[in-house]
């Protein structure tokens, strides 16, 4: 397996194209010598979500990864319910109550060949990904059983007690969907000031995790 000089992740994009190519670019991000993990939720609430997805593409072809998140499995659904034009109940939910509108309103200039890509796009994330001593997840682990052995939910929506329990020997999960700020004082999710103080939650107690969704 190569060897990098860096191991970057970011997580939960949701659309935000520019901010995320300014990142990169204060990071000094080389494909050539740096390794880039993007862990789900490239999609939804930001206006740029389908830029977002050919940065993301373009990254992917340089090296990067890029794993699937719990907004990716609603577009996934409801892209597959637009091709074969029928009534969706999950694209109201996605549209109304999901965060996708911004999402959709994108979408729905898009050919059907075009949507079809996009959905094989999306199949074809990964759930999780291993390097060394890390495993790098949309949202957390089932961690009663092997990485090999936990399904789609448990990686991209995954139960609260992971955050409390411990994970797997030896290694570090680190993981995106929820922002950092409701880890650490989730009476202060109002509180705007707060919230854009959010930093990198570390797991204190168990030293196996490491939330990186800062809230944008």
């Amino acid at each position: 397996m190569r060897t990098f000089d860096r191991i970057l992740a970011i997580s939960d994009v949701h659309g935000e194209n520019d901010k995320f190519l300014a990142l990169l670019k204060e990071t000094e991000y080389d494909p050539a010598s740096d390794l880039l993990i993007v862990c789900g939720d490239l999609i939804d609430r930001g206006t740029q979500n389908l830029e977002t997805i050919q940065t993301c593409q373009k990254l992917q072809q340089q090296g990067a990864i890029l794993l699937k998140g719990n907004h990716e499995q609603f577009a996934e659904e409801c892209i597959q319910d637009m091709i074969l034009e029928r009534p969706s109940e999950a694209l109201q939910l996605w549209v109304c109550h999901n965060g996708g509108s911004n999402t959709y309103d994108e979408l729905i200039n898009l050919s059907k060949s075009e949507l079809k890509d996009l959905l094989s796009f999306i199949r074809r994330l990964p759930l999780y990904f291993a390097v060394g001593d890390y495993i790098f997840v949309h949202a957390g682990v089932d961690s009663k059983k092997p990485i090999e052995q936990n399904k789609e939910n448990d990686l991209v929506w995954c139960e609260d007690s992971f955050y409390s329990c411990q994970a797997y020997k030896g290694k570090t999960v680190v993981f995106g969907h929820i922002p950092t700020f409701l880890l650490t004082a989730p009476n202060k999710r109002n509180d705007k000031a707060y919230k854009q103080s959010a930093k990198v939650w570390y797991d204190t107690l168990n030293n196996d995790k490491i939330g990186i969704d800062c809230g944008s």
